[in-house]
């Protein structure tokens, strides 16, 4: 299990996106933003899955889901209803969004960038 994924209570969100996953993926971007959601950590697997950590006030939960759906990110039903459910508690919120691209290229490697000193 990869430590981002074991977070005791964390959201665990899954969803599936349509069309071309680079600019899919800067509409995630965007609606994270919108909804001033802070994404803390990503993990690209080649180019089909990208799971995005993330930290969020409970109040803003709804936005988000509102602008996945702008993004065309299709949650399925469990991590509707688990948003449903975190938005109605108090405080702060920490979650995973894992998103599959339905038009991925599993061969795609991606650049990582050297860190420098």
């Amino acid at each position: 299990m990869w430590a981002f994924l074991e977070r005791a209570g964390a959201l665990r969100l899954t969803a599936v996106a349509k069309g071309d996953p680079d600019a899919t993926t800067a509409r995630i971007s965007d609606a994270f933003g919108e909804a001033r959601v802070s994404i803390v950590d990503v993990h690209f697997f080649a180019g089909v899955i990208t799971v995005l950590t993330f930290e969020a006030g409970a109040a803003h939960l709804p936005l988000l889901e509102a602008g996945l759906t702008r993004a065309g990110v299709a949650l399925d039903a469990s991590s509707r209803a688990a948003l449903a459910h975190a938005a109605m508690t108090p405080g702060d919120v920490e979650g995973t969004l894992s998103v599959t691209f339905a038009h991925g290229d599993p061969d795609r490697k991606h650049e990582i960038p050297s860190v420098p000193g």
